[in-house]
C-alpha cells in the first residue's frame, strides 16, 4: 500500500465493519486527531530542528558539509542530535570530482554558533560501530567556533548541542576535513 493510502476492505489494517459507506475512512479534523496522540508526543511540543534543505534522491545518504545548520528550541536540559537533525552523516566526508566520489573518515568538523544563545557542543565518537563515547562539552558563545574531532583511529558518530537562554540554539558547519 502506498504511503498515505487508506486501506480498503479486506486489506491489513482495515475492518469492513468500521468503514463508512463507500469503503473509505474519514480523516479526523486536526482538533480531534491531536487528542488521540500519546501524552509523550504532546509533552515534547517543541520544534527541534529544521529539516535538511537539500535532501538527495532515494538511496543516497545525506552527509555532513559546510553550510549545514542544526537548530534547537528544546529546553536547556535536553540535548539535540545534530547528526540526525541538521548535519547528516558525520562518519565520512566525501569529495566529488567529475568522474567519481571519494569518501574518507571525518577527522574534524568546525562549527560556529550563529544563534543568540550560548550553546554547549559535544562530539560523540568511538573506535568502531556500536561503541559510542561522549567527549567533553565545549561552550560556544554567539559567533564563537569550535573544532570537534573523534581522535586518532576513531569514528565521529554525532555532534550534540544543548542551548541556554531563551533564544533557539543554532550552529552551522564552517569546515569539514
Amino acid at each position: 500500500m502506498a504511503d498515505g493510502a487508506v486501506p480498503g476492505p479486506g486489506e491489513p489494517g482495515s475492518s469492513a465493519a468500521t468503514l463508512p459507506e463507500g469503503g473509505r475512512r474519514r480523516l479526523l479534523p486536526p482538533s480531534r486527531a491531536v487528542r488521540r496522540l500519546p501524552a509523550c508526543a504532546l509533552a515534547l511540543g517543541a520544534t527541534i530542528a529544521l529539516p535538511h534543505a537539500d535532501e538527495p534522491g532515494e538511496g543516497s545518504p545525506v552527509r555532513v558539509a559546510t553550510g549545514r545548520v542544526c537548530l534547537s528550541t528544546l529546553t536547556s536540559e535536553l540535548e539535540l542530535s545534530c547528526g540526525t537533525y541538521g548535519f547528516g552523516d558525520l562518519r565520512h566526508v566525501c569529495r566529488t570530482d567529475a568522474t567519481s566520489v571519494r569518501c574518507a573518515r571525518t577527522s574534524a568538523v568546525t562549527v560556529r554558533n550563529t544563534g543568540y544563545s550560548v550553546v554547549y557542543v559535544t562530539a560523540i565518537s568511538g573506535p568502531r560501530q556500536g561503541v559510542r563515547e561522549q567527549g567533553k562539552d565545549q561552550t560556544l558563545a554567539p559567533k564563537q567556533s569550535a573544532t570537534l574531532s573523534p581522535g586518532a583511529a576513531r569514528i565521529l558518530f554525532d555532534i550534540t548541542m544543548r542551548r541556554t537562554g531563551d533564544a533557539p540554539g543554532r550552529i552551522e558547519v564552517t569546515h569539514v576535513k
